[in-house]
């Protein structure tokens, strides 16, 4: 028999939306949710599975900055991640401090870098690596700035294929990440207005 069923209320983190980059955050989610909104946008799988995930990089990034997350310039505390190994072995998972601020911060970095290079993808209608697109878009896109997206790229690509990753220090700050989340966002508006005339513009 199943148990009785009741509802349950999901704690919310209330957003201080006088703090400029609460604001800027909660704003993006607003475009994102005007972009899945329109019927052309859930009808098209490349682009509504890119802005599930870009919702996704919104959300780490709140949750970065909630958990206190700082720009590193030295290297990372070894000593202190493996404090933290030993308690999960031990079957206590901490929920907070500077290494869950970064994971947070990483998962928003990994998030932009994969939705930026599948969005050229798109708008050029080509597979390829993103230099080759890049040049393609930008002739498209004259006017569009993605100096913070090839910053969060380029960190991405350390961390994915250099054997030290981000050990030393990060690349990316902080602002430098909600700056590319932006012109992600750009990008990503200016396509689908040229491309799906239903979809709304914020």
């Amino acid at each position: 028999m199943n148990p009785l069923v009741t509802d349950k209320i999901s704690p919310v983190l209330t957003l201080d939306l006088t703090d400029s980059t609460h604001a800027a955050l909660s704003n993006y989610a607003g475009r994102i949710g005007k972009l899945l909104s329109a019927p052309a946008v859930r009808a098209n799988p490349d682009l509504a599975g890119s802005l599930d995930d870009f919702l996704g990089a919104v959300y780490a990034l709140i949750q970065a900055k909630q958990h206190s997350f700082f720009d590193r310039t030295g290297p990372i505390e070894i000593a202190a991640v493996e404090k933290r190994a030993q308690r999960i072995a031990a079957g206590k998972v901490r929920t907070d401090g500077k290494w869950i601020a970064g994971f947070y911060f990483n998962n928003a970095l990994f998030r932009i870098s994969a939705i930026y290079h599948r969005v050229l993808k798109s708008v050029v209608g080509e597979k390829a690596y993103v230099p080759v697109l890049l040049p393609k878009v930008q002739a498209i896109y004259p006017q569009w700035v993605n100096s913070k997206l090839d910053m969060v790229h380029n960190q991405v690509n350390d961390l994915k294929h250099t054997p030290r990753g981000v050990h030393d220090e990060r690349t990316v700050t902080y602002d430098d990440a909600v700056a590319a989340a932006a012109e992600l966002l750009a990008l990503i508006e200016s396509w689908t207005s040229a491309n799906v005339s239903s979809v709304p513009t914020p």
